[in-house]
């Protein structure tokens, strides 16, 4: 059975607010000065939207920025493998680089899939490999993308003014995904957008080495050390905390003033993990949860991340397994095993005791293993594990009590899930088509029979069920950003826009060939279930707008100057292979306001 997936599009946000000052230094200018004055600091982090990909490994040889009189900086200081597919909940810190100052009208990144390792996930739930080819057929190896920055979004570096730039890999519009049995074909579609207005909201994190702690200022410095990266430098953040910093060190959980304390005792190399947010406002990171020493992989544990799928007795299968080993490198399984007893030390992430005990793992949690892979590589010895946030997602089946009937487990398929001996007794054991979930003072007022809902939290602990999960944030799917998708094959449409002004966009349903869907928190919408085609408007006075064309990019923040450019290439006999909208929907009005459009032309 063949199965297509349409994604256009991989989305690079540059994000030059002058309001990031994150303590950055060093990692990748073209030069330096005895003045000041003459450069400015950037931080570079890496995001990717939610898609089907299990793994997107490639990697990322350069970022360079060129600034209006043609001089190159590069901003990268080594390349970096990453796996893109990993950061769909949160935003890494990649480097830092102290930047000359000045205008900069283009942006480009190389991407290098040589040695790509990539794995989709079939109709059953099943990772399967996947091999990335270009538009013609041709097997992918480096790609060098470019983005032109407009006079009217001009990314400035200025000095005193730290400036931010995220690289944002949308994998599920950038990629047209075929399956065909055991194996899969992606041809990759990339495309590279500039924005220097909208902020990225997602929780970051900060990885890499200890570099001192300031008790007095209750802040610590970290050596940038992004992705696995054991032995290059990236530049160097201060990560400030308050009372609401909770710490696990070699294994134990502190409150924030106590785990500075101990983070100031330690000695030698202290790798370290940081979640937290970036307050524009207070130009500084702020670190919510902090991991350190042997609580994280380096050079004597293996480490682990995946969701538990089933449990027999002190036995844990672990779907979708990234094995980290103590030398650096990693692999992905998409099933391995993971033995407990109990000497195995249990935390619980955001939380400060520790009380927890092995029990407490059940099928559906999140997890993080630290400890020894076998030599077969089928099962891991835990000492450590660390139970992390979890979500399901799903129909509302009951609103009060609540229970949804589930379509996901942190993102895959339900279906992979064996809920056997999570109940007191076996007629209490989850049942996924009414899984009941402890809201506790949540408020469920705006939700509503039938409707999609995502619930992050934790599953109640193993044979402890009902309730089945514990709720530490609900979230109303409909409340959500809406992504609208109409796509109309590779060749192009010319009727693609019915029309398009300073008022909008409408786009024509019978000449699309590809999907056409609205999408919200991973429920499809089928455009032709409703009664017509959702009218695409401006969202306020500035968003992101962009024209693709082959390796290239314009974008605009302005509306009219957008659908001005668009209609003069519509007119010079260019078709539209796809649109991609994003924004606050309305299905009484089927109007969506949009903060984001992207139109792919065919050249």
């Amino acid at each position: 059975m063949t199965f297509a997936n349409i994604r256009q599009g991989i989305w690079i946000f540059l994000i030059a607010m002058g309001a990031l000052a994150l303590g950055a230094c060093g990692g990748g200018s073209s030069g330096s000065s005895n003045s000041d004055k003459e450069f400015g600091d950037l931080t570079i982090s890496l995001t990717d939207a939610a898609g089907d990909f299990n793994q997107y490994t490639i990697d990322v040889v350069s970022i360079n920025l060129y600034k209006a009189n043609g001089a190159v900086v590069q901003t990268l200081p080594n390349t970096a493998r990453l796996d893109f597919s990993q950061y769909v909940e949160v935003t890494e810190f990649l480097s830092t680089a102290t930047v000359p100052v000045g205008s900069y009208n283009k942006a480009e990144i190389t991407l290098d899939y040589d040695n790509a390792a990539i794995t989709v996930e079939d109709e059953n739930g099943n990772s399967i490999p996947a091999q990335a080819f270009d538009e013609d057929g041709a097997e992918l190896g480096s790609i060098k993308l470019e983005v032109m920055i407009n006079d009217q979004s001009g990314f400035n570096i200025t000095p005193g003014k730290p400036a931010a730039l995220i690289i944002d890999f949308d994998l599920e519009a950038s990629n047209q995904v075929t399956i065909n049995g055991n194996s899969a074909t992606i041809v990759v579609n990339p495309i590279l957008i500039a924005n220097t207005s909208i902020e990225d909201d997602k929780t970051r994190r900060l990885r890499g080495l200890l570099a001192g702690v300031n008790l007095e200022r209750e802040t610590f410095n970290v050596k940038l050390r992004p992705f696995r990266i054991r032995h290059h430098d990236f530049g160097k953040i201060t990560a400030h905390t308050n009372q609401e910093t909770v710490f696990e060190i070699d294994g134990v959980a502190y409150r924030q003033l106590e785990g500075l304390e101990v983070l100031a005792q330690q000695t030698g190399i202290t790798p370290l993990v940081a979640l937290g947010t970036v307050n524009y406002g207070d130009r500084r990171f702020l670190a919510h949860q902090v991991y350190a020493g042997s609580s994280v992989p380096w050079g004597e544990k293996d480490a682990l991340k995946g969701s538990v799928i089933a449990r027999s007795g002190n036995t844990l299968t672990v779907l979708g397994a990234t094995i980290e080993f103590d030398d650096g490198h990693y692999s992905f399984n998409d099933e391995i095993e993971v033995l407990v007893d109990e000497n195995t030390r249990v935390t619980k992430q955001g939380d400060p005791g520790n009380f927890h005990r092995i029990g407490d793992i059940s099928v559906g949690q999140k997890i993080t293993a630290l400890g020894q892979v076998s030599d077969d590589g089928k099962s891991l010895k835990a000492s450590l594990v660390r139970m992390r946030y979890s979500h399901v997602s799903g129909l509302i089946a009951s609103v009060s009590p609540l229970a949804v009937d589930l379509q996901h487990v942190n993102r895959r398929m339900v279906a992979r899930f064996d809920f056997t001996g999570t109940g007191v007794t076996p007629a209490n054991d989850a049942d996924p088509d009414y899984y009941e979930i402890d809201n506790g003072l949540l408020s469920l007022d705006s939700l509503g029979l039938a409707e999609p809902v995502r619930v992050l939290g934790f599953p109640t602990p193993f044979g402890a069920a009902p309730p089945d999960f514990s709720a530490k944030t609900i979230i109303d799917l409909s409340e959500l950003p809406t992504r609208m998708l109409m796509s109309y094959g590779a060749t192009g449409s010319e009727t693609a826009i019915v029309s398009l002004d300073e008022n909008g966009m409408l786009l024509d349903l019978a000449s699309a060939t590809g999907r056409h869907h609205l999408k919200q928190g991973g429920v499809i919408t089928d455009i032709t279930t409703l009664a017509e085609v959702p009218f695409i408007e401006p969202g306020g006075n500035m968003g992101l707008y962009a024209i693709s064309q082959g390796r290239r990019v314009e974008v605009y923040l302005d509306w009219n100057a957008y659908q001005k450019a668009l209609n003069d290439r519509l007119s010079n006999g260019k078709k539209v292979v796809f649109v991609i909208a994003k924004g606050s929907y309305s299905a009484a009005e089927l109007l969506l306001s949009a903060r984001q459009v992207v139109t792919r032309l065919k050249e």
